[in-house]
């Protein structure tokens, strides 16, 4: 039985279908650009986005600084609510 949750799970079928063609060709990379998804899509999509997310906090807090330093009330709630990537 194979247990879908196990992160050791190794997707067989998937690298197969997804990198025949590789085998054939001893120069890979313009078939790996080329390729809307390679079995690096998902970590770097991942890294992308926890860096954007980093980049967003920082420049949060810059604003939020800036606003203080102002005195921009108007400016500060918008960074500080909920939707605050609104604001930004």
């Amino acid at each position: 039985m194979k247990n879908e949750k196990n992160s050791n799970y190794y997707k067989q079928d998937m690298d197969l279908n997804m990198y025949m063609d590789t085998m054939h060709d001893p120069d890979n990379t313009n078939l790996i650009l080329t390729r809307e998804k390679t079995r690096y899509t998902e970590g770097a999509n991942e890294i992308i986005k926890k860096v954007q997310m980093e980049f967003l906090k920082k420049k949060r807090t810059e604003e939020i600084d800036l606003a203080l330093a102002n005195k921009d009330k108007e400016r500060f709630m918008a960074l500080t609510s909920e939707n605050w990537q609104d604001a930004l």
